[in-house]
């Protein structure tokens, strides 16, 4: 086992590299002068476009630009803020790291509450419909699956809003004020596609091991369907959902920012379409390294679970 985390982090090191230097490269050749962004309409002066070029380190040669990143990013320094005062001048506002300090618990809540819906409901529902296989139950869920897999996060969100926010009143629309009800619909909205992978998946996982010698000979001996079900077939069935859920977490965070911005929540993906609009080039590039570097660990360290409860992924590696 620790020969195969050992190599999971070398290759998720490897990966990270890769990705920092891909973002890194696609924030240089952007076409546009990042600093003159900053002033809006208003024409800076000398001094200022000086000052700010030297802040954000564009006054440095390419590669010593790219290895300050590097060095800032791995100890996570993800530089300041540059906030506009009334007269267009930018100053160093905030660092980055604070204002995702600040928003973070608030996304956790989020992508906490829908793995824990797309795992329970997805198992329930994929359970369901393999015990029920060929009735009318069955195959309602089945359809209702393959409804959420073929619905996009950005169209779950959106129907989810105008639905269950606008036109019926159950829910906040916008926000977190209300307290535990303003995180059920952008909860929802992003489990909602991997509820549908997982309920397929589990269904036909369980259909194999239903029909596996072991469950038979349990059948053979009198126990009933329920127990062969939920015990003996569920247990090596649930393995590939565990993996699944572990190489979906990076798709789950990518549909986390689109929620918090179709909901207007105060959280990671919010305050990137706020850096968006204000043109904040060091807030968006930190929030694009910082969701990267968190994807890839929590990548790495999903698969060294997963390959803890099934070890032909040690051996196979």
């Amino acid at each position: 086992m620790g020969r195969y985390a050992l190599g999971r982090a070398v290759q998720a090191a490897v990966t990270l590299l890769v990705a920092l230097t891909l973002i890194w490269f696609a924030v240089t050749v952007l076409p546009g002068d990042p600093v003159r962004a900053l002033f809006g309409f208003r024409q800076p002066t000398p001094e200022a476009y000086a000052r700010v070029q030297e802040q954000l380190r564009l006054d440095e040669p390419v590669l010593v630009q790219y290895f300050l990143y590097l060095r800032d990013a791995l100890v996570l320094d993800l530089g300041d803020t540059f906030p506009r005062d009334p007269f267009g001048r930018p100053d160093p506002g905030v660092p980055v790291t604070a204002l995702l300090r600040g928003v973070l618990p608030t996304s956790g809540i989020i992508l906490g509450s829908a793995l824990v819906i797309q795992f329970v409901a997805g198992v329930v529902a994929g359970a369901l419909s393999a015990a029920k296989a060929g009735t009318r139950l069955g195959r309602t869920v089945d359809l209702v699956a393959l409804l959420l897999v073929s619905t996009p996060v950005l169209v779950a969100a959106y129907v989810s809003r105008v639905l269950f926010g606008v036109e019926l009143g159950w829910f906040p629309v916008s926000g977190v004020g209300q307290g535990w009800t303003s995180y059920v619909l952008p909860s929802l909205a992003l489990a909602a596609l991997s509820t549908g992978y997982i309920t397929l998946l589990l269904k036909g996982e369980l259909a194999l091991a239903l029909r596996a010698p072991y469950t038979q000979a349990a059948r053979a001996r009198g126990i009933s369907d329920w127990r062969i079900t939920t015990v003996h077939a569920m247990r090596p069935s649930l393995i590939p959902v565990a993996t699944f859920v572990a190489a979906n977490l990076g798709q789950l965070v990518t549909g986390l920012l689109i929620v918090e911005g179709v909901f207007r929540v105060p959280g990671v993906g919010g305050l990137l379409f706020s850096a968006l609009g204000s043109q904040d080039r060091s807030l968006v590039v930190g929030i694009v390294t910082f969701v990267a570097m968190l994807v890839i660990l929590a990548n790495a360290l999903a698969d060294v679970v997963v390959a803890t409860l099934d070890p032909r992924i040690r051996l196979s590696s």
